[in-house]
């Protein structure tokens, strides 16, 4: 998908332990700022837990950074199934 780059969430800033959810940064839309960080929008899980239900929402880039590692769509498609269910209807 393009202007999409998928982050897997983790529950450490090890980033060992998975939280099961994926945000969908929507990178193409570009930055902005927020109480001085810089963002992204994106589709995130609403909830804390595996493959929660989502929502649209904004990401600063240092929280990216702490607590998540970058994936390819196929594995995002694995980790956050119902992400995929709201990105595909658009």
């Amino acid at each position: 998908m393009k202007g999409i780059r998928f982050c897997h969430e983790f529950n450490d800033k090890s980033k060992r332990h998975s939280a099961g959810t994926v945000m969908a940064a929507l990178v193409g839309n570009g930055l902005y700022w927020s109480a001085g960080k810089a963002c992204y929008e994106t589709v995130c899980a609403l909830f804390d837990h595996p493959n929660s239900a989502v929502c649209g929402s904004g990401v600063s880039l240092d929280y990216l950074h702490e607590k998540c590692k970058r994936v390819g769509e196929d594995q995002a498609r694995t980790i956050h199934p119902v992400l995929f269910k709201r990105l595909d209807q658009s």
